[in-house]
C-alpha cells in the first residue's frame, strides 16, 4: 500500500474514532442502540471469501493502530464502529458483534467480523456472544 493512501486510511480511521467516541459518551442507551443497527441472535459463518477478507484486514489493523496511539486508547465498541463504517463505505459486507467475558466483573466486547472470521485484534476466546448488528 503505498504511503499516501497509508497516511489517508489512517486520518479517516482517526476521525471516525473521534466520531464513535463522542457518539458513544453523548448518547442515551436508546439512541446508541438505534446508531449501531438491528440487533439479531449471534450467528457464527457466513461466507468465508478469502479476497474479501484480505481487503478488510488491512483497514482494521489501521483502526487498531490508530486507536492505540490515541491519548485515550479507544475501547473495543468505538473500533469496531469505525471498522464497520469504513468496510461499508468500500462496500465490504461484515457484521458487528457485542458479547461479554465474565459478570463478575461486568466485562463486555464488541468485534467486527467478515464472512464469519474476527478481523480485529482482541479475537473472541472465552467471549459469549449476545447480538450481532448489521
Amino acid at each position: 500500500m503505498r504511503t499516501s493512501r497509508r497516511w489517508a486510511l489512517a486520518a479517516e480511521a482517526g476521525v471516525l474514532l473521534v466520531g464513535a467516541q463522542l457518539g458513544i459518551r453523548l448518547s442515551g442507551p436508546r439512541a446508541l442502540m438505534r446508531r449501531l443497527g438491528r440487533a439479531e441472535s449471534y450467528a457464527d459463518g457466513g461466507s468465508r471469501e478469502p479476497a474479501v477478507w484480505r481487503r478488510a484486514r488491512p483497514i482494521a489493523r489501521c483502526v487498531d493502530r490508530v486507536a492505540d496511539r490515541l491519548p485515550w486508547r479507544p475501547a473495543c465498541l468505538p473500533r469496531a464502529l469505525a471498522t464497520r463504517t469504513m468496510l461499508r463505505r468500500r462496500g465490504i459486507p461484515c457484521e458487528l458483534h457485542l458479547g461479554i467475558m465474565g459478570t463478575r466483573p461486568l466485562a463486555a466486547h464488541a468485534w467486527v467480523t467478515v464472512g464469519g472470521l474476527a478481523i480485529q485484534r482482541g479475537g473472541t476466546r472465552g467471549i459469549t456472544a449476545l447480538a450481532t448488528l448489521r
